[in-house]
C-alpha cells in the first residue's frame, strides 16, 4: 500500500512540473509509472530501429527508449510485420552503386534484396538486443503529450495496444509515462509530430492549387488533401517463376522476387473489369511486386492491392479524442476500417480470378491461417501521411518549393556533385543521400485512367505534367541522388524533436522519392546520431549550428558507414 501511495505521489508531482501545453488533458493518466530516459524514439519501423540503434551506440552512457506502436514483438514495421519483404533499390548509373549506406547497407547484406520477414526482424532484434542502454516498449502508443512553455516536449503518456476478436487494434489497460529531454518521431503516421503541434501539412496539400481541384470540397476553398493510396500486403502460394513477356522474375541469395504486369493491368478484360467494379468502391489491382518469403518457401508476399482514400492519421481507437483528425476527406477510411475491408476483399472470388491473370500467378491461391482467414500484413502499407513545414503560417497550395527543408525541385533536379544541381544548397549541412524515382501512386481511383477511359501506369507523368520525364527507368528523373539536409529532421515549433519518419520536412512530391525503405534508414541513422549528440552536449537539435551538423556527419561516416558524398 505504501509503495502505491509513493508511486501516486511521484506521478502527481511530475505532472505538476509539466506546466505547459499538451494534447487533450483527459488522455493523460491519473496514475502510471514514470520512466526517465535520455532519448525517446517513437516508431517500430526501419527509421525508428535505425534511430534507436545509432543513438544507443553513439551515446552508450545515455538511456534510450524505443516505443513500438503496433501489437506484437517484432521490429521492422512495414518491412517485417507489414509484409513488405523487398527493398526498393535504385543503383546510380554513374558509379553503379547504391546511394544509401549505414543501417540499410548492413540489413541489406544480412537478408538480401528479397527476404523472409522473420529473418529481418531477427537481424534487427540481434542488433538492438545487445545494447544494455536500449529498452523497447512493445505494443504501446501515445495517448497524450506534455510540453513546457517554450514548446519543448517533456513527456509522453503511453497506453498498451492489443487486437480485439476481429483483429482491430484497440487500447489495452497498461499505461506508462516516458519523460526525456530529446524525442524522435520515426513513425509512419506522424502521431508524435501531430500531437506535439510540430506544424504539419497533410498529403499533397502543398501541390499547385490547379492540380488539386478534386481535393477541394464541392468547388469551395475548403481543401481536404488526399494522401497516396495505401496497400495491404497479402500472401499467396502457387507462384511459378519463369520467363514471361509481362512479368520479370529475379533470384538473389536464393530468394525469388517478381515485378511487372503492366500490360495485363492495362488491357486484360478480367483485370479491367475488376478495377471498373471495385475502383469506385475504393480498391484496385495495380502492376505487382512480389517476393518469396525466404529461400525455398512456397509462400510469397504480394504488393498489388491499392486502397484509396485512407487517412493514415486516423485509427479507430482514437475516435472522440484529439488524435483523431477532424479534417478528413469525405468518405475517408481510418486505418482499421481499411485493413478490415481489404481483408474481406481477398475472400471475393473475383479478386483471385483477377490476380491469376498476371503471368506466373495463374495458379496462385491466397494463403490462409488456421481459422481460414487470409494471411496479410498486420499493418497497412501507408505511402504518405503528413509533412512538417518550416513555417506553419505558410501552409497552403503551391508551397512545395519554399516551405520544406527538402523541396520538390531539389529532389528532381539533384546534381552530380557539390558544384551543380538544384540541391547544391543542401550540401553544407547534408547528413545523407536519398535516391529513387519520383514514384507517386494514385490519390483517387480516377488517377488510374486517362481521358479516353483506358488504364495507365505509372501515374506520375499524368498527375505532375509540370515535372516531365519521371517514368521509372534508366532515363527517368531524378537522375542523381539528392543531398538530404539536416533540417529535414527539425520542427521550428518543437526544438527538442527530431523527425526521421513520414512527417519529416520533405515536400509531398520529394517524398515520392524519399519514402522508400532505404531512404528511411538514412533518415533514421541521422536522427539517432543527432539525438545522441544532443544528449551529450545538453542542447536541443533545433539550436544546432553548422559546426554541430558537421560533427554529426563525421560520426555518421566514420562510425556508421553513412554515404554523404556523390
Amino acid at each position: 500500500m505504501g509503495k502505491r501511495l509513493l508511486l501516486f505521489f511521484i506521478v502527481f508531482c511530475f505532472m505538476l512540473t509539466l506546466s505547459g501545453t499538451g494534447s487533450r488533458p483527459e488522455g493523460w493518466p491519473l496514475t502510471a509509472p514514470v520512466v526517465q530516459a535520455d532519448i525517446v524514439v517513437y516508431g517500430g519501423g526501419l527509421a525508428g530501429c535505425a534511430a534507436a540503434w545509432k543513438a544507443a551506440v553513439a551515446a552508450p552512457d545515455k538511456q534510450v527508449a524505443l516505443v513500438v506502436p503496433y501489437p506484437g514483438r517484432e521490429y521492422g514495421g512495414l518491412a517485417t510485420v507489414g509484409g513488405q519483404n523487398f527493398w526498393d533499390l535504385r543503383y546510380w548509373d554513374r558509379d553503379g552503386k547504391l546511394a544509401q549506406g549505414g543501417s540499410f547497407a548492413h540489413w541489406l547484406k544480412a537478408v538480401g534484396p528479397f527476404y523472409r520477414t522473420a529473418d529481418l526482424a531477427a537481424r534487427i532484434a540481434a542488433d538492438l538486443g545487445r545494447l544494455p542502454n536500449l529498452k523497447t516498449y512493445w505494443a504501446m502508443d501515445i495517448t497524450a503529450v506534455r510540453k513546457d512553455r517554450r514548446g519543448r516536449l517533456r513527456a509522453l503518456a503511453l497506453r498498451e495496444l492489443q487486437r480485439d476478436a476481429t483483429g482491430t487494434i484497440a487500447w489495452g489497460s497498461g499505461k506508462e509515462i516516458l519523460a526525456a529531454p530529446i524525442f524522435v518521431d520515426a513513425s509512419e503516421d506522424g502521431r508524435l509530430s501531430r500531437l506535439s503541434q510540430a506544424g504539419v501539412t497533410v498529403g499533397r496539400a502543398d501541390w499547385p492549387a490547379e492540380l488539386l481541384t478534386r481535393d477541394f470540397l464541392n468547388g469551395s476553398s475548403d481543401l481536404r488533401p488526399r494522401q497516396q493510396a495505401a496497400t495491404l500486403m497479402f500472401k499467396v502460394k502457387g507462384v511459378r517463376p519463369g520467363r514471361y513477356p509481362d512479368m520479370v522474375f529475379q533470384r538473389a541469395k536464393g530468394v525469388w522476387g517478381a515485378y511487372g504486369g503492366k500490360k495485363v493491368y492495362i488491357s486484360d478484360p478480367v483485370v479491367t473489369a475488376f478495377n471498373d467494379k471495385y475502383g469506385p468502391l475504393g480498391f484496385a489491382l495495380k502492376p505487382l511486386n512480389a517476393a518469396q518469403d525466404g529461400p525455398g518457401s512456397p509462400e510469397w508476399w504480394v504488393n498489388a492491392l491499392l486502397i484509396f482514400n485512407v487517412d493514415g492519421r486516423a485509427n479507430g481507437r482514437d475516435r472522440g479524442h484529439d488524435a483523431y483528425p477532424g479534417d478528413m476527406a469525405p468518405g475517408a477510411l481510418d486505418t482499421d476500417t481499411a485493413w478490415q475491408r481489404a481483408r474481406q476483399l481477398l475472400d471475393d472470388p473475383e479478386f483471385i480470378r483477377a490476380l491469376r491473370r498476371f503471368q506466373g500467378f495463374e495458379e496462385a491461391e491466397v494463403v490462409r491461417d488456421a481459422a481460414g482467414r487470409p494471411v496479410t500484413g498486420d499493418i497497412l502499407y501507408l505511402r504518405e501521411t503528413v509533412h512538417t513545414v518550416m513555417d506553419p503560417r505558410e501552409t497552403r497550395p503551391g508551397t512545395e518549393n519554399n516551405n520544406y527543408a527538402l523541396n520538390a525541385s531539389a529532389a528532381r533536379g539533384a546534381g552530380s556533385g557539390p558544384p551543380d544541381g538544384d540541391d547544391l544548397g543542401n550540401y553544407a549541412n547534408r547528413i545523407g543521400l536519398g535516391f529513387y524515382w519520383q514514384d507517386i501512386n494514385a490519390y483517387h481511383f480516377s488517377d488510374l485512367k486517362g481521358s479516353d477511359g483506358s488504364y495507365r501506369w505509372p501515374v506520375t507523368p499524368f498527375l505532375r505534367p509540370d515535372y516531365p520525364r519521371t517514368t521509372p527507368g534508366p532515363d527517368g528523373w531524378p537522375q542523381n541522388p539528392v543531398y538530404i539536409p539536416f533540417n529535414v529532421l527539425l520542427s521550428r515549433t518543437v526544438p527538442n524533436l527530431l523527425i526521421p519518419g513520414y512527417a519529416a520536412s520533405i515536400s509531398s512530391l520529394a517524398w515520392a522519392e524519399l519514402r522508400v525503405l532505404p531512404n528511411s534508414c538514412v533518415l533514421g541513422d541521422a536522427a539517432g546520431v543527432a539525438a545522441a549528440y544532443a544528449a551529450r552536449v545538453g542542447r536541443d537539435p533545433g539550436t544546432f549550428t553548422d559546426a554541430d551538423v558537421a560533427a554529426i556527419r563525421e560520426i555518421l561516416v566514420k562510425s556508421f558507414g553513412a554515404r554523404v558524398d556523390k
